[in-house]
């Protein structure tokens, strides 16, 4: 496997608690919602994706969508042939169709790296938040997902999110839908590049990212899959629109969206965030409530979403959001002499056990010390000076404040949480 360049985002270690924060707020908020984590493998079996990535197109697979996952030759088992995870839906719905008995609903997630190749065929890794609920075919489960979604970017502090709805129906109301697309490709390909034609053939409702001045680039406003809805998917869509108005949910109804996968029916949806008067999509999804028979010939419902971690990460750095969630409380400790580094090393035991962070000083001077504690945005400093241990008591410094205090060593731990109380942290 050739790989030419690579995308992704590196971290460093200043940088790391970020997104450790961002991770786990996006845990808390997903077990509230009663879903479970699962760990997916990297490495997948490429005729399951290749039969998932490319269910329900209307011609055979497009060659840029065979290209699109990065494939690993197994010599030592050619039947078994490997592909770096593109995507997290297709093996969940499978594995979840193992375990399915009438009735069960299951909700899942699951974080962690993605690998496609994009048109100029460079190597793209991202990280993605995958979110699936799958045996529900309710009203109340797509409105429990798109509700999520937008609940999870509000919890980072995206109070602005909002959603882009589409339906694109059933199988009923979808096959003169097709019908009326191929006519149109068939009758005006002079209008559309060799590779719009072959995607749009495959998928109508693809994103095509065409560049060619000379190509259409788009199918015409008329063939739009929403004036195709028979009156059950139009009533069912325009419940889900209440429903997400009356949680006070924004969203707007657009005719245009898309998705690259040709899976997914009826409901379907974008999270957007307005950034520098630019819209930014930074996850999206919709039901594919056909696809477990495809795959594993059992119906099953299910409807899922993912978030771009990256960008979100991306987004929250540029309008300082991780500033309003840095909220850890933290010691800075150091002693003037030698002899008393081992009752730092206590005092710091004593203060993990109440759950609060310690940074260690190992400078001589005591400014630099304070320059130390400073860097770390420490809370408090406490100093160990060896007339003071003699007399039984430590120098606390109250960094934020700018205060200074004696404190008995027997009510340490009071005196530190009683400034971690009125801090709030």
């Amino acid at each position: 496997m050739a790989i030419e360049k690579v995308e992704s985002i590196n971290f460093m270690m200043d940088e790391m608690w970020k997104w450790k924060m961002m991770v786990e707020k996006f845990d808390n908020m997903l077990k509230l919602y009663d879903y479970h984590e699962i760990h997916l493998p990297i490495l997948q079996n490429r005729q399951l994706l290749q039969q998932g990535i490319t269910a329900f197109m209307q011609r055979e697979e497009p060659d840029f969508i065979s290209r699109q996952t990065l494939n690993i030759n197994n010599q030592n088992n050619p039947e078994n042939q490997l592909s770096l995870r593109p995507e997290g839906t297709i093996s969940v719905l499978y594995r979840a169709a193992t375990l399915y008995r009438k009735g069960d609903i299951f909700r899942y997630y699951y974080q962690g790296p993605m690998f496609h190749r994009n048109r100029e065929n460079m190597v793209q890794e991202s990280s993605q938040l995958g979110v699936e609920l799958v045996g529900s075919s309710n009203i109340l489960s797509e409105n429990e997902i798109i509700s999520l979604g937008i609940r999870l970017l509000k919890e980072v502090g995206f109070y602005d999110a909002t959603l882009k709805l589409n339906s694109y129906g059933c199988e009923n109301c979808r096959r003169q839908f097709f019908i009326d697309v191929k006519t149109e490709l068939q009758n005006h390909s002079d209008r559309y590049c060799p590779d719009c034609l072959q995607e749009f053939n495959a998928n109508p409702f693809a994103t095509t990212h065409c560049k060619n001045e000379h190509c259409q680039h788009s199918l015409p406003p008329l063939l739009r899959i929403s004036n195709y809805l028979c009156a059950e998917c139009k009533a069912r869509f325009e419940q889900t629109k209440k429903i997400q108005a009356n949680l006070g949910n924004i969203y707007k109804v657009d005719p245009y969206l898309t998705k690259n996968f040709a899976y997914y029916n009826g409901t379907v949806f974008d999270f957007v965030i307005k950034q520098q008067n630019n819209e930014l999509v930074v996850g999206g999804g919709g039901r594919y409530d056909y696809l477990s028979e495809h795959l594993t010939g059992r119906k099953i419902p299910a409807i899922g979403f993912y978030l771009d971690m990256d960008l979100i990460f991306k987004l929250m750095e540029e309008r300082n959001l991780f500033l309003m969630f840095d909220n850890d409380f933290s010691v800075y400790i150091y002693a003037q002499s030698p002899e008393l580094e081992m009752m730092v090393l206590q005092i710091a035991q004593e203060l993990h056990s109440q759950n609060i962070i310690t940074v260690l000083g190992t400078e001589e001077k005591p400014e630099d010390n304070l320059k130390q504690a400073q860097a770390h945005k420490c809370d408090l400093m406490i100093t160990l000076r060896e007339e003071n241990i003699r007399e039984g008591k430590l120098l606390l410094y109250n960094l934020e404040h700018n205060e200074q205090t004696y404190i008995p060593l027997n009510r340490l731990l009071d005196a530190v949480q009683l400034v971690r109380k009125t801090l709030k942290k």
